[in-house]
């Protein structure tokens, strides 16, 4: 049962450095295109797609708790890296 929750949390960590890097790689695109209309598009998909994960990740098994520092450490990497790499 351990090793289960070791595998879970693994994946849910690599989920989230590629959610990351989507996200960092979507905002790059848009500084460089100016186009406000795909900002709307990518954060909405963006937004859908983190829905999803956490959906996944309740039906796993993984507690609210979890996700919730999940959500955090996340959002801090996302909006510290897009400021200091892209702005």
């Amino acid at each position: 049962m351990k090793e289960n929750k070791q595998a879970l949390y693994f994946n849910m960590i690599l989920g989230t450095i590629g959610t990351i890097l989507i996200a960092l790689s979507a905002v790059r695109y848009q500084t460089k295109e100016y186009n406000y209309i795909g900002y709307v598009m990518i954060f909405f998909g963006f937004a859908l797609t983190i829905s999803y994960i956490n959906y996944l990740e309740k039906k796993s098994g993984i507690s609210k708790k979890m996700t919730w520092i999940r959500f955090i450490v996340s959002f801090i990497l996302f909006i510290s890296f897009s400021y200091f790499l892209y702005f």
